[in-house]
């Protein structure tokens, strides 16, 4: 029986390692506590550039009144 290359051997062991590992990881989607808090539902609004800070300075006038 032909002996094998223990580089080899340890390459194979690792790809199943990382293979292992990622599928433990991508398997806890929904555990709790993770994402954003919930609260008040938000909106995704797109924005010329150059208005950019203008609107944050808005935003952060509108919240300091609070």
């Amino acid at each position: 029986m032909p002996k094998k290359s223990i580089k080899k051997t340890a390459k194979k062991s690792v790809k199943k390692t990382v293979k292992n590992a990622v599928k433990k990881v991508t398997k806890r989607v929904g555990a709790a506590g993770l994402g954003r808090p919930k609260g008040y539902p938000t909106k995704v609004v797109r924005l010329p550039i150059h208005l950019i800070d203008e609107v944050r300075a808005f935003v952060q006038k509108k919240l300091k009144q609070k």
